[in-house]
């Protein structure tokens, strides 16, 4: 057996790497049965069926873990989203719905997870946040390339930094999803909201 870089694992690195994974397979669990804030390092414990030590020698917090845990969904949505850019036609506005689309509703199906991760965003600092920022991006590639393309064709404005408006359409979403959230709004009244917002930066946007 060999690790990511290729590097062959021994027995005790196999066993390391079957607990570290079993760990955030039970901490993935106990985060959606019981809720993040309400999840504690004890039940991801008692879940594994190791100790609380071993945990936090995974990941030294909760949010750890759940930045690791995330770090999966993310790259899972970033291939998803990848694969659709390539088959996208309509209007601006209607392909960065669908790709915006996609993203809903892959964190929807595990909201709980992702809900966590957007609103401790406003709380951590340092390497966490960071973190965390920098894999919520992970998804975000294909609509930074597709305002690029719209740049080039004329169809936005020449003045617009991609990654500033893809930041900016970012926090836009952020909001409808602690919206959705707060106020129990279902998928597609929030997936109508979304394309509202949209609708509306397109037009500040949009290259006159």
């Amino acid at each position: 057996m060999r690790d990511d870089s290729g590097r062959r694992l021994t027995r005790r690195d196999a066993r390391k790497q079957e607990t570290h994974n079993h760990v955030i397979e039970a901490a993935r669990q106990v985060f959606l049965d019981d809720g993040y804030e309400r999840a504690t390092i004890k039940a991801i414990a008692d879940a594994a069926k190791v100790s609380a030590g071993t945990v936090l020698n995974v990941a030294p917090t909760k949010s750890a873990l759940l930045i690791l845990i995330l770090r999966d969904e993310y790259e899972a949505i970033r291939d998803s989203v990848d694969r659709l850019e390539a088959a996208l036609s309509g209007n601006l506005l209607d392909r960065l719905s669908a790709l915006v689309q996609v993203i809903m509703e892959a964190q929807l199906r595990h909201e709980e997870l992702f809900a966590a991760a957007i609103a401790h965003t406003w709380l951590w600092t340092g390497e966490s946040y960071e973190e965390a920022s920098a894999q919520m991006s992970l998804a975000w590639g294909a609509v930074e390339r597709l305002l690029a393309k719209g740049i080039e064709k004329g169809e936005l404005r020449s003045d617009i930094k991609p990654a500033d408006a893809t930041r900016f359409i970012e926090d836009c979403y952020a909001g409808i999803v602690r919206r959705a959230r707060g106020e129990g709004l279902d998928r597609s009244t929030a997936s109508v909201l979304m394309r509202a917002r949209l609708e509306l930066v397109i037009q500040g946007l949009a290259a006159r």
